[in-house]
């Protein structure tokens, strides 16, 4: 960093080139910021419900006093010039005062964009269980490696149950709707009906037909006839007529019943 000597023995000829080398001097600690990478949160900017207090930001290379209040989408660079007259009599622009802050402008950044740097000191020295796995690359290599196995073991599409409230689902996933009062079967190219994949057919209740009931006979009293002579005889005694055809009693009203296996309601979801 430059530096300045002020303290000499005689006149010090503060100018306003003296002026400029200071500015330039600190100037320089802006790069200190790339430390932590573009739109990082240097200190303060905590969120509080829907309020963000006030901080030290980094935009584009400059250190910025950040101005906090309601938190809004995005982020824009105020600057407020200063008049002070000169010698000539004229006023000319000389303090320029820069902050960041909540607003809407031609240069506008998203608020979500900004971020809070890890101090160096807070990686926990604990990752490094054993020597390979000491360095930031090894970190990185490992979480990279685990994301992979993530994806790879719960591919998009996987539909699986879920036993909670349909508000409770994680992220990435959705209720899979054309499960919705149904359950699944198996595929199977071998049998009509479930052949074809996304197939829906079925019904919660059944009500039978004559030809779905299993052979039966009903039992019927023998019916009676006057013969000649006014004696009742059974069939094939002598009558003058025949027994004729006779049908039982109608019974039964035909309801539909429950065909359901006991069962347990959940939701299905799918991995998107």
């Amino acid at each position: 960093m430059n530096k300045l000597n002020f303290n000499q023995s005689v006149g010090f000829p503060l100018e306003t080139e003296i002026l400029d080398e200071m500015q330039k001097s600190w100037t320089v600690l802006n790069a200190l910021g790339a430390i932590a990478g573009n739109f990082s949160i240097i200190s303060g900017c905590v969120v509080t419900a829907t309020t963000a207090a006030n901080g030290v930001v980094f935009i584009n290379g400059e250190v910025l006093e950040f101005r906090g209040g309601v938190v809004q989408d995005n982020v824009i660079i105020v600057e407020v010039r200063q008049l002070r007259e000169f010698e000539d009599g004229n006023s000319r622009d000389v303090i320029y005062t820069r902050w960041a802050t909540f607003g809407t402008g031609t240069t506008q950044w998203p608020w979500t964009d900004f971020k809070r740097g890890m101090e160096t000191k807070s990686i926990p020295e604990a990752l490094a269980l054993k020597e390979d796995k000491t360095t930031i690359t090894a970190l990185i290599n490992r979480i990279a490696a685990l994301e992979a196995i993530t994806t790879v073991n719960v591919p998009s599409g996987l539909i699986a149950i879920w036993g909670q409230a349909a508000n409770l689902i994680p992220v990435g996933w959705t209720e899979y709707t054309p499960l919705r009062g149904r359950v699944p079967v198996g595929f199977d190219s071998s049998i009509p009906g479930f052949d074809t994949l996304g197939y829906a057919a079925g019904s919660k209740t059944h009500t039978n037909t004559v030809a779905e009931m299993a052979p039966h006979a009903h039992l019927i009293d023998q019916i009676f006839n006057e013969n000649t002579s006014g004696t009742k005889v059974g069939s094939g005694g002598g009558t003058s007529e025949g027994m004729g055809t006779q049908n039982t009693a109608s019974a039964g009203s035909g309801l539909a019943y429950d065909i359901m296996n006991p069962y347990r309601v959940v939701l299905y979801i799918q991995k998107t």
